[in-house]
């Protein structure tokens, strides 16, 4: 009796509608748990009277409630063209895809025809929001939600039909300040707007999530040098150092004693003999010069291929010198022996 006459008033008032407006269907349908036929029928007649005064704001709820307490396919074309002469082009949109599933359910052909006329119409209109979630902004248990909607992961990146106007994007995951920014988009066709998500701030005092320390790459601890090793190469420093002295004052005293030579074919001159002594002394420091160079660069041979746990030898050794004097040369060991 309750669909009934709400079928009769919806008659009597098509003429002086602002728009094409239908009954629900049939008999009434037997109350079920959370329906409440009475109170939808009296929330369906406030909301005609809304709608012929063109109060769209307070009509379109009604329509809603209606909808939620007593289903109908009559109630759902009412809400779908109530929210589109709100202007609310997604949301009338997707109630009139869900009105033509029930209409074509019941098998209601003009309803069916209707519904299709007006999401072609909507579809020329739809305004497109994109949530981009860039990598660095993909942490774990990211979460967001648009105007207070869960927005799942497979929908970040997708263009996706929203009312024209301001709609509030928030992100939140643990370990983050949340995020939140408005997005507004304009009355008209085809309006589009991209939000990219940047990245999340850390809240103050709190540990990196598991993933970011998991993330981190494990740091790798330098080989420890070995000690004899640093010595092998202060020793072969020093031994090609002295190789090299004893090199040239070797060819200093084989230079001398030409002199020394020459002065001394006709009885020897003060010359000759001064001669003679530079090429003793630079004879004297070749000889010192090279063998301590063979000395350690057998040493350092020794030191560069150690692997022992003790370093007695860098012990042995502490400091290297090659000394020259007025009378030759002298090397000198430091260290403990």
């Amino acid at each position: 009796m309750t669909v009934f006459r709400r079928s009769l008033l919806l008659l009597a008032g098509l003429a002086a509608a602002p728009g094409p407006l239908y009954a629900a269907d049939g008999a009434a349908p037997e109350p079920a748990s959370g329906r409440n036929p009475a109170a939808a029928q009296a929330l369906f007649e406030e909301a005609q009277r809304r709608v012929a005064a063109g109060d769209y704001e307070q009509a379109c709820p009604k329509f809603k409630a209606s909808q939620a307490l007593d289903p109908g396919g009559g109630t759902l074309l009412n809400l779908a063209d109530c929210l589109e002469k709100q202007g609310r082009t997604a949301s009338a949109w997707s109630t009139f895809k869900d009105a033509l599933v029930q209409a074509q359910r019941d098998g209601r052909s003009e309803r069916v025809e209707y519904a299709q006329s007006h999401i072609r119409t909507l579809e020329g209109k739809l305004a497109y929001l994109t949530v981009q979630v860039p990598a660095p902004s993909a942490v774990a248990e990211l979460s967001l939600r648009v105007d207070g909607t869960s927005l799942p992961a497979a929908a970040w990146g997708t263009p996706l039909p929203v009312d024209p106007g301001p709609h509030v994007v928030r992100a939140e995951a643990p370990g983050f300040e949340p995020f939140e920014q408005t997005v507004t988009l304009a009355f008209g066709p085809a309006a589009r707007e991209t939000l990219s998500l940047p990245p999340l701030h850390a809240s103050a005092g709190s540990a990196p999530p598991d993933s970011a320390i998991a993330a981190a790459p494990p740091m790798v601890a330098a080989e420890p040098r070995h000690p004899a090793r640093s010595w092998g190469w202060v020793s072969g420093g020093v031994g090609l150092v002295a190789l090299g002295v004893g090199s040239y004052f070797g060819v200093q005293a084989f230079s001398h004693w030409d002199d020394r030579n020459a002065g001394c074919k006709n009885g020897c001159t003060a010359a000759a003999k001064a001669a003679g002594d530079d090429a003793s002394q630079a004879a004297t420091i070749a000889t010192v010069g090279v063998g301590a160079g063979v000395v350690l660069l057998a040493t350092a041979t020794v030191l560069f291929f150690y692997t022992g746990d003790s370093d007695p030898a860098a012990e042995a050794v502490s400091g290297v010198s090659l000394t020259a004097t007025d009378h030759g040369a002298a090397v000198s060991l430091g260290g403990r022996f």
